[in-house]
């Protein structure tokens, strides 16, 4: 690619991307340099001195302060200097440099010194704004258009798709066309396979199924004219969403909620590749109706409504900022994929289990302050087309499947006699095949009545095609089927005047070559593009490209192709990612909303060396991957299981994987099946607790356990008045300890979610019946409340909710951690152990804290020693984050009738009438008149009377202040939102922007201290 500089340099504010950290699998010795501090040095107009990397203006400065000042030094201008010597990047204001370097300058006598300083410290100011803008504000410059305009909001132009390639290699050496050998005698001797090799790093065919799409997605060559590329310069999905506005149209479906028609994609061209190219649009299709559909739902500036209750122009505006707005977030999904998976197989770093990649969208500063260019646009070129003839790696099954395409397209024609005038008429009519794009097909697969495929179907074709091993890059490595598609591309590089090998090289920086043999070490090679060319100089680029010896299988190479093509590739990812405003300075959370640029992110922790592509794989194909969600089927699919499972075991983390084919996973059974609990719960539970998960009643709902344990926990800590009173008492002392004055009133607000429900519930289980200390005001505990309540909730999440399948492996190996170490603070709890404890149930009485009775009490009713910990942890889980989300639906319902009676009736009712999750309990019956799958509730851990009794006491709390009502504005509102879930009936947006069933945040106001 070639990014022009006619437009001139804009600076830029800051974008930043997910630091790109190593994955937890393994220990790696991969940094980002672009965000780990150590800056890309680039070169300037302005040179530093001293070796210091600091700017000229600086180091002018501290010249003069050692030839001498025109006054004295003050400690504070020293104290600034230092902070400037190691701070290059952050300076603190707040020492005052700049301030004092202006009083120097103004004390300086004229002179060119004074001057010279003077202006630097303009140039310094100056260089901080951008100029011209970086980027305009309105739907014009927010969203992408069809063809790509607009990228460059100066150059609108540029890239944009039906305008000329670009040359990046001016040719000085003469290639005479008619002196050029003949491209069929080129095919035949030097391209032309004589054998199928297996691709030395492993890599599957599926990897370059994926860069079939990477490619079709900047290239698309007008057949009427060669020089036009029909298709934008930047990686934008085009073969997903189309290369213009009316192909664009055919795919939407404009239902208003910004969704496209059931697994279609733009691109025909595509549907002359192997079948593993087009399922994996058909996932990227899905994947974008996925994230309209949650753009929809999380609703994040509450503009979004049911479309049939809108107008004709506002449902068609509605329509248009979901399907925009989740093409930006699908399109930084695709971006996602390239440096994480396809990046990592291409360096090799897969082979060691790395997660580093480079990031070449952030910005960074010159050593005059200026910011280094991006986003400011591409355009392809024509050498860089010819750098993506990548045949020669078709597997042997591809191969097969190209000729039987060829077969059919040409009745039979043999592949050495099939002519450009067949060619023609081949494509003349594919043009006229049926542009209802909503019923194509591929792969001998059909459409279902809903028009999406079979599940299963993709999922075959994907797992065929990991299975399947890629051949090598190499000369005579090509597929003789595909004979005419290298004379067609031969003839048109020449057309284009296309550069030589050794030019391109130069341009690159590289060493050219003075002898065939030096191009390619194997003799037959080399003697027979001698014979071809005479002189290495006339080698042209195409083909030199194609049949130059392949890079070997070492650190930092895994894609192994011709050494050039190695090279290249790197420069033109980083132009085609950099000179893209949507990835650079239009990537933020305002354009995509919080919760879609939170989605897209790459995270280089994800399981699988942060694999994005199997977050994709398990988003869209959520069964088709096994039981456990680890297969290398779904994380490392670019590379064949064969060879991954060679480079696990050197590793030592071969276990973490399932390296078989994967089965078709069954529906999860989610309600309580039996009285021995719901399969899915104690298979949950038992993955992350000691002893199987025995004692852990709540995924088994054990009755009489919870009768055991309702009777222990009154009688240890107090009947449920005693413990009604508790919460009572504490609500208030919260909510009293947690507000906020207003300025000159005795109004106060405060936070009841976060302030008083979530430290209340979880200060309850901790402190009064697991005996965990937690942290309060200067006492440090073994938590804070939140981060108790972020781990019970996680637990609870994990054990009887639905958790997306692309994360449920990191997100169980956290919780088996976070258990772990909860179990280990329940052990050493106020110095004694729970076995410790058991085992002296039936000692002589002792001064005992509520805790200690609770767990003793527990074994005196017949709680195996080595089920108490489990139990006590069911508590924990059971009795804490739930309980504070029912909390939260009463109070915000009690809000909007604050008079209305705070009787355990009332709470029953409103149990009812707003269930914490769909089935939980007493739900209301549906609008069908049928109640929901009973699933887990609170009220199956401590029994429904305790559970009233608490929630009514707290209840009563809260409404006992004099003139509580809700806060002002919208942290007065629940900020909720209605998600498509079996079991969640309102998702929530967690601190770190990920959709969650837990409440919060609910702020209300209050004129005084409870009435008792």
């Amino acid at each position: 690619m070639t990014t022009p500089t006619s437009p001139p340099p804009r600076k830029t504010s800051l974008f930043r991307r997910s630091r790109q950290l190593s994955s937890p699998d393994v220990e790696s010795n991969g940094t980002d340099a672009a965000t780990n501090g150590a800056q890309p040095s680039v070169k300037s107009d302005e040179p530093t001195s001293h070796g210091t990397g600091l700017p000229k203006a600086l180091t002018d400065l501290l010249d003069q302060i050692k030839r001498g000042l025109p006054g004295p030094l003050d400690p504070t201008t020293i104290t600034s200097l230092l902070d400037a010597v190691h701070n290059t990047d952050s300076l603190d204001d707040r020492k005052l440099l700049l301030e004092h370097a202006l009083v120097f300058l103004s004390r300086l006598p004229p002179g060119q010194f004074a001057d010279s300083l003077q202006n630097k410290v303009i140039s310094l100011l100056y260089n901080d704004l951008a100029h011209p803008p970086a980027t305009y504000l309105g739907n014009d410059y927010k969203f992408r258009k069809a063809d790509g305009s607009n990228n460059n909001v100066l150059a609108p132009d540029m890239g944009k798709a039906g305008t000329p390639y670009a040359r990046s290699v001016q040719q000085t050496h003469p290639l005479p066309r008619r002196n050029m050998p003949d491209s069929g005698l080129i095919f035949d001797t030097l391209l032309k396979r004589d054998g199928f090799v297996k691709h030395p790093g492993g890599l599957s065919s599926l990897m370059f199924a994926f860069a079939a799409l990477v490619i079709h997605t900047v290239f698309r060559t007008s057949h009427s004219e060669i020089s036009i590329n029909e298709t934008s310069s930047y990686v934008d999905l085009a073969p997903l969403y189309g290369h213009n506005q009316e192909t664009q149209d055919k795919v939407r479906k404009r239902d208003g909620y910004g969704k496209l028609h059931k697994d279609v994609f733009a691109e025909d061209r595509l549907m002359l590749l192997p079948p593993a190219v087009c399922v994996l649009l058909v996932l990227f299709s899905r994947n974008h109706n996925y994230i309209a559909q949650k753009l929809y739902e999380v609703n994040e500036h509450g503009t979004f409504v049911e479309p049939s209750t809108l107008s004709q122009e506002d449902a068609r505006k509605q329509d248009e900022e979901l399907f925009q707005t989740a093409r930006l977030v699908n399109c930084g999904w695709f971006g996602g994929v390239v440096f994480s998976d396809y990046f990592s197989c291409i360096l090799g770093l897969v082979r060691e289990g790395s997660s580093w990649s480079l990031n070449p969208f952030g910005e960074f500063r010159k050593d005059d302050h200026a910011t280094f260019e991006r986003g400011e646009g591409n355009v392809c070129s024509v050498e860089f087309n010819c750098l993506y003839r990548w045949h020669a790696t078709t597997s042997a099954k591809d191969e097969k499947w190209v000729e039987k395409l060829m077969d059919d397209k040409f009745e039979g024609k043999p592949f050495d006699e099939v002519t450009m005038a067949d060619f023609k008429a081949v494509a003349k009519k594919l043009s006229e095949m049926d542009q209802d794009l909503t019923h194509w097909t591929f792969g001998d697969m059909k459409r279902q009545t809903d028009g999406s495929f079979k599940d299963e179907d993709l999922a075959k074709v994907l797992q065929d095609a990991t299975d399947e091993p890629a051949a090598a890059f190499r000369a005579r490595g090509t597929p003789p089927s595909m004979r005419l598609h290298e004379i067609l591309g031969i003839e048109q590089n020449r057309s284009w005047g296309v550069c030589s090998l050794n030019e391109f090289r130069k341009f690159l920086g590289l060493k050219t070559y003075a002898t065939f043999l030096e191009w390619n070490s194997d003799p037959e090679i080399a003697k027979t593009a001698e014979k071809l060319y005479g002189n290495i100089n006339n080698l042209e680029l195409y083909v030199g490209l194609q049949a130059e010896e392949a890079k070997p299988l070492v650190d930092g190479a895994g894609l192994c192709p011709g050494y050039t093509i190695s090279r290249a590739i790197l420069s033109d990812a980083i132009a085609l990612t950099r000179g893209d405003r949507f990835f650079t300075r239009d990537f933020t959370p305002a354009n995509l909303t919080s919760w879609g640029f939170t989605d897209c992110q790459r995270d280089p922790n994800a399981f699988g060396f942060g694999s994005t592509l199997g977050k994709l794989f398990l988003r869209t194909l959520p069964h088709e991957f096994g039981e456990n969600g680890n297969s290398v089927y779904a994380f490392f699919p670019l590379m064949t299981p064969e060879s991954m499972k060679v480079h696990l075991t050197k590793m030592g983390v071969v276990d973490r994987y399932d390296l078989t084919r994967p089965v078709k996973k069954a529906p999860g059974v989610v309600a309580f099946a039996s009285a021995g609990g719901s399969p899915k719960y104690v298979n949950r539970a038992t993955k992350i607790l000691d002893g199987k998960g025995k004692g852990f009643y709540v995924a088994q709902d054990d009755e009489k356990r919870r009768e055991v344990v309702v009777r222990a926990l009154t009688e240890a800590i107090g009947a449920e008045d005693k413990i009604g009173q508790y919460f009572y008492t504490q609500t208030v002392s919260l909510m009293s300890d947690q507000s906020l004055r207003l300025v000159g009133s005795e109004t106060r607000v405060v936070d009841v979610v976060r302030d008083v429900f979530k430290p209340l519930t979880v200060g309850w289980v901790a402190t009064e019946v697991a005996g965990i200390q937690l942290t309060k005001g200067s006492q440090h505990g073994a938590y804070t409340p939140a981060e108790l309540y972020d781990i019970l909730g996680d637990i609870y999440e994990y054990v009887f909710l639905n958790v997306e399948e692309s994360k449920l492996v990191n997100f169980q190996q956290k919780v088996q951690k976070d258990v772990k170490q909860l179990s280990s603070h329940l052990k050493s709890a106020d110095k004694f152990s729970i076995v410790n404890l058991v085992e002296s149930a039936f000692s002589s009485n002792k001064s005992q804290k509520k805790d200690e009775k609770f767990i003793k009490r527990l074994a005196e009713l017949g709680i195996q020693k080595d089920e108490v910990n489990n139990t006590v942890l069911a508590i924990l889980v059971g009795a804490s984050v739930e309980l504070s989300l029912a909390m939260t639906n009463m109070l915000n319902i009690c809000l909007d009738n604050v008079k209305s009676a705070t009787s355990e009736a009332r709470v029953r009712e409103v149990m009812r009438l707003e269930p914490t999750f769909h089935g939980s309990g007493n739900s209301a019956p549906t609008t069908e008149g049928q109640v929901q799958e009973e699933i887990f509730s609170v009220s199956k851990c401590i029994g429904e009377p305790l559970t009233v009794k608490i929630l009514s006491e707290t209840l009563r709390a809260v409404l006992s202040h004099p003139g509580v009502c809700r806060g002002p504005g919208e942290c007065g509102k629940l900020n909720r939102f209605k998600i498509d879930d079996k079991h969640i009936r309102y998702g929530y947006l967690d601190s770190d922007l990920q959709v969650s069933p837990w409440p919060t945040s609910l702020v209300v106001r209050f004129d005084g201290p409870a009435k008792q």
